[in-house]
C-alpha cells in the first residue's frame, strides 16, 4: 500500500504516514445499535489531538528559536555590561562607593551573579535552540525535551509562560505522543538505502 498524499509505501496498521504525517487509515467505527426511534448512524471517532502536532510543529519550532535568539542576546547584553562596568578601569562606583569594600565585598558578588547568570542564558539559549531544530527534524527525543522546557519556561511569567503553555497543548497529550512518534517514524519501517 501507498500512501496517496506523498506516495511512500506503508505496512498494514499504520495510522500515519512516516514521511509526510498524513493520517492513512481512520480509527475503529463504533457498532451501530438499534433502538426504538430506529438505526443510528456510526460516525468516526477522532480524538482531540488528530493533526494538532502536523499543523503546530512549525510555529511551536519558530518560537523556540525566536526564544533562543533572545536569551542570546540577552547573554550578550549581560557580558557588554559586565565588560564595560567592571573591566574596563572606570570604577563606576568609586572606591569608597562598594560597600563592605575589599576581597569579600559586594563587587566580587555582583561580579560572579553576572558571571553565572550569563551562564545559565548560554545554557537555555543553547537548549532552546536545540529543541526546535529536532522539532523541525522530527527528531524522536524533541518531544520529551520540549515538555520539559515547557514546564520550566512556565515560571517566566508572561512570555515564557505562554510559550509552554502552547508547548504543553502541541506536545503533551497522548494523542500527541502517538502523532508525534508516527511524524518522527518510530516504530514504523526503516529504509537501508
Amino acid at each position: 500500500m501507498y500512501c496517496d498524499g506523498c506516495g511512500t509505501p506503508f505496512s498494514a496498521g499504520t495510522q500515519y504516514c512516516s514521511s509526510c504525517g498524513k493520517r492513512l487509515m481512520a480509527g475503529p467505527v463504533p457498532h451501530t445499535s438499534q433502538g426504538a426511534a430506529g438505526p443510528a448512524m456510526a460516525l468516526p471517532v477522532r480524538s482531540a489531538g488528530d493533526g494538532r502536532v502536523k499543523r503546530n510543529i512549525n510555529l511551536l519550532a519558530g518560537l523556540w528559536v525566536a526564544a533562543g535568539i533572545l536569551r542570546l542576546m540577552a547573554f550578550g547584553g549581560l557580558l557588554i555590561f559586565r565588560r564595560l562596568f567592571f573591566q574596563s578601569g572606570w570604577d563606576w562606583m568609586g572606591s569608597e562607593g562598594w560597600p563592605f569594600g575589599g576581597a569579600f565585598g559586594f563587587k566580587p558578588l555582583l561580579i560572579g551573579g553576572l558571571l553565572s547568570g550569563g551562564v545559565l542564558l548560554a545554557a537555555f539559549a543553547a537548549a532552546y535552540l536545540v529543541l526546535a531544530w529536532g522539532l523541525l527534524e522530527r527528531q524522536p527525543w524533541a518531544r520529551v525535551v520540549g515538555i520539559v522546557l515547557a514546564f520550566l519556561a512556565l515560571l517566566r511569567i508572561p512570555f515564557g509562560t505562554a510559550l509552554g503553555i502552547y508547548t504543553l497543548w502541541v506536545l503533551l497529550p497522548e494523542s500527541s505522543g502517538r502523532e508525534y512518534d508516527a511524524l518522527a517514524g518510530v516504530g514504523g519501517p526503516v529504509n537501508a538505502a
